[in-house]
């Protein structure tokens, strides 16, 4: 059996809330609703299939990941991917790129085809946004303000359930935490 992963940041609850209203107003005044389903979130490792039997590698390929300083994450503002994409900017910086690109070296025998380059964002609308409305959505969201900070000290796997992601396990950081890690 397959099931179906995924990796991100997830931001503390108070920023979740506010960018799920944000989501939310999105979707009543533009009728989009396909971002609604999954959580708020900065995609770490894009949605990848993986067999039952290599979850215990994976997982222990992650928790050796986590060996990575804490950081500060800046969000500001929104942009978009055209034709269909909107989201708030997730600016890059040292950490959340060194981030990235462990896990992109830890979990590359996991992936079937390359992660591609990393523009870090949380996405507001996607899918079912129509080219015109998408037009319409960046006009008016390039006019809005966004701005919020927080620390980044750890990461989520998700895992699709057939129905909606569910947080499948945390990764907290462990700057400097070299123990011995048998690959199973």
């Amino acid at each position: 059996m397959e099931y179906l992963f995924f990796v991100a940041i997830l931001p503390p609850p108070k920023i979740t809330d506010d960018i799920e209203e944000i989501r939310n107003q999105c979707s009543v005044d533009y009728k989009v609703y396909t971002a609604l389903k999954p959580p708020v979130h900065i995609t770490l490792i894009p949605p990848f299939k993986l067999e039952k039997e290599l979850e215990i590698k994976l997982v222990s390929s992650l928790e050796q990941s986590s060996r990575f300083e804490p950081f500060e994450q800046q969000l500001q503002d929104y942009g978009g991917f055209p034709p269909r994409v909107v989201f708030i900017n997730a600016n890059k910086n040292p950490g959340i790129m060194a981030l990235n690109k462990i896990l992109k070296e830890k979990l590359n025998r996991f992936l079937k085809e390359s992660a591609g380059s990393f523009n870090p964002h949380i996405t507001i609308a996607y899918r079912d946004v129509e080219p015109l409305v998408y037009g319409q959505i960046m006009e008016a969201y390039s006019k809005r303000r966004f701005r919020e900070t927080f620390t980044v000290d750890k990461f989520t796997l998700l895992r699709h359930d057939g129905q909606k992601w569910n947080r499948y396990k945390e990764f907290e950081s462990k700057p400097g935490h070299d123990q011995y890690t048998l690959d199973i």
